[in-house]
């Protein structure tokens, strides 16, 4: 058993982190939450038992880390904290609370991109810690731009590009949609129609609504919390646009080109499957503006960008 794999955390994970990741997985195989057997559970509680006993403790973790392979010794000691991100624009809604004031609670909002399959509750992790990144591109906007079938090459080649025929993301948004403004500005800038989409339109008091791009790619969709728009997500789908980082990172890339492309990013157990799944954040300076990356199966299966609300796991939660 590998101590690391089972608390689904990087090797060079923060006491924090660790903290944080053995809280959810234990909330997961909780007997009155998981799915599986009782023994299931059980073994799984013992196993994260077993693993936080040794991981949480600086001299049993260092002995730990003297017994793997030379290249998976990624911690050599505690690594100096970083800042939490500043948080992003919020409303007095307790449903626009950032992953770490939530304290790990339950969920009990379904999640899915349009057309999905919903997804059961699941607990949180801490916030990402701020890193070294990329410097800001600068994304255009055009006002009287319209809305366009399909991307051109010159389009997907470039991160300043805009409209829908767009297929780049930036952390700081996408097709000259900068997350922090509000859906009229959007509109107003990039000619662009934007609706609700109604999926958490029935869910809470109409304050964080999901929005989609009227003839836009049905793999993405803008969070809009009190009509500002907070992220801009997208993920891998049949006969849907494969969309890229400005750096790059395609859908259904390696998780590997995904660190090659960004030195250093936060890891978080993603908590709805086993490990090695798991989402990696990378941030701009001063924390404001990020990317999300969603790792399954080993590849990119979705990318988030935007305000610290990339950090949610439920809707506005």
């Amino acid at each position: 058993m590998n101590y690391y794999e089972t608390m689904g955390v990087d090797r060079g994970a923060e006491p924090e982190v660790i903290d944080a990741a053995y809280r959810a997985m234990m909330r997961r195989y909780h007997p009155d939450r998981f799915d599986g057997s009782k023994d299931e559970a059980e073994r799984r509680s013992k196993d994260l038992n077993e693993a936080y006993a040794v991981l949480r403790d600086p001299e049993k973790r260092r002995a730990y880390d003297a017994t793997l392979a030379p290249a998976f010794r990624a911690h050599q000691g505690t690594a100096p904290a970083l800042s939490n991100p500043a948080s992003a624009p919020r409303r007095g809604s307790r449903r626009a609370v950032p992953l770490v004031a939530l304290g790990l609670a339950g969920l009990a909002a379904a999640y899915a991109f349009p057309g999905g399959t919903s997804r059961p509750p699941r607990t949180q992790a801490i916030a990402p810690d701020v890193v070294t990144p990329t410097p800001r591109p600068t994304v255009s906007a055009s006002p009287s731009l319209a809305p366009t079938p399909a991307a051109s090459p010159t389009d997907t080649a470039k991160a300043e590009c805009t409209g829908v025929a767009c297929r780049v993301l930036t952390p700081f948004g996408w097709g000259g949609i900068e997350a922090g403004v509000t859906v009229d500005s959007a509109q107003h800038a990039t000619g662009l129609q934007l609706r609700d989409d109604g999926h958490y339109t029935d869910a809470g008091d109409g304050s964080c609504l999901a929005y989609q791009v009227v003839g836009g790619p049905r793999n993405l969709r803008m969070l809009v919390e009190g009509g500002v728009i907070t992220t801009v997500e997208v993920h891998a789908a049949p006969s849907q646009p494969v969309f890229r980082t400005d750096t790059g990172i395609r859908l259904g890339d390696p998780e590997a080109a995904v660190r090659a492309a960004y030195k250093s990013l936060k890891q978080l157990p993603d908590i709805y499957s086993e490990p090695p799944d798991k989402k990696l954040f990378h941030y701009e300076p001063g924390g404001e503006r990020g990317i999300k990356f969603d790792i399954v199966g080993g590849k990119v299966a979705g990318i988030s960008v935007g305000t610290t609300s990339i950090e949610y796991v439920e809707g506005c939660l």
